[in-house]
């Protein structure tokens, strides 16, 4: 057992630093992007706030990805290991070829892979919102990032001093980027740690500590390519789009938050971008924007049939 406890301390660390490397740009790429903020002073942002996240509110979705889509009781210890394995292999991938994909999903495809292989009741209602939540969260961002920036930038139009305008695009990047940090802390952290709580491993705030630390490590190490799609390839972005992008869908998640629900902050903070950016007449990739779906409809999916290999090793050799 104490073997398998140090796997999973592993594991957890494992998908919550891929968590960092991969979504992080969800919180500051547009900032960035837009060159309000370095690469070493947007990831300090994100260490604080994701801390303060995970720690104050990262119980609900914790709850909800630990023991709402297998039932309490049902995933153990060696489940919560081969879930997080599963989802942090492909992650892991889609981090080194610069795609924002979607953690949550691959976390909810690495749970219901084990509940499949383990013949577990799987709660499809639940799963039924959750995926609904995934669909309306990008829509929603867009829509909020779209009243937003022409909001923000009708108060921009009647300031006249230059260095009040700098001053204030200054500020809603920091704003902006650290609200969507600290849902992100509220939501993504419990992609990592919610397995572990739901196996009784951890408690929520033990827990959020933990998956914040890891997450911001990952962040530091290897999440400057997504920055760059997120910030860069999608479209151009001004200090006030950028703005509007991340707090639309800072708010979209913030939602999904209310609920309990563990929606994709990559879906969020790239239909903000796309909003934004037809708005502005910046137009869109569309070839990257193809990439990036993909990766969302292939996300799920690829890591049920990880997580299904997976558990297949891990049974011919007896450790399951």
């Amino acid at each position: 057992m104490e073997g398998l406890a140090v796997a999973a301390i592993a594991v957890a660390f494992y998908i919550a630093w891929n968590i960092g490397s991969n979504d992080s740009a969800n919180a500051m790429g547009t900032a960035v992007g837009a060159g309000i903020l370095s690469f070493r002073q947007a990831t300090l942002t994100i260490a604080i706030f994701v801390l303060m996240g995970a720690y104050l509110r990262g119980y609900k979705v914790m709850k909800t990805v630990g023991k709402g889509i297998v039932p309490e009781g049902y995933l153990t210890m060696e489940m919560a290991v081969i879930a997080l394995l599963a989802a942090g292999v492909w992650v892991t991938i889609a981090t080194v070829k610069g795609l924002p994909v979607s953690t949550t999903q691959a976390i909810v495809g690495g749970v219901i892979g084990v509940g499949l292989a383990t013949h577990a009741p799987v709660n499809w209602y639940t799963l039924g919102k959750i995926a609904a939540a995934w669909v309306v969260s990008p829509v929603l961002s867009g829509i909020l990032a779209i009243f937003l920036f022409r909001f923000y930038g009708w108060v921009v139009s009647k300031i006249k001093s230059v260095s009040t305008i700098e001053a204030l695009y200054k500020a809603l990047a920091i704003l902006g980027g650290s609200y969507m940090a600290f849902n992100f802390g509220t939501n993504e952290v419990a992609n990592a740690s919610g397995p572990l709580v739901g196996a009784g491993f951890m408690e929520p705030k033990v827990a959020g500590i933990f998956g914040a630390i890891a997450l911001s490590i990952g962040a530091l190490t290897f999440s400057y390519a997504v920055m760059h799609t997120v910030g860069k390839k999608i479209t151009s972005l001004g200090p006030v789009s950028a703005f509007a992008a991340q707090f639309g869908s800072a708010i979209a998640v913030s939602l999904a938050n209310f609920f309990g629900l563990p929606v994709s902050s990559s879906q969020s903070i790239v239909g903000g971008v796309i909003g934004v950016g037809l708005l502005a007449g910046e137009g869109v990739e569309r070839g990257v924007i193809r990439d990036i779906v993909f990766g969302w409809v292939a996300t799920p999916l690829t890591a049920i049939v990880i997580s299904l290999a997976i558990f297949k090793a891990f049974s011919l050799v007896g450790l399951v």
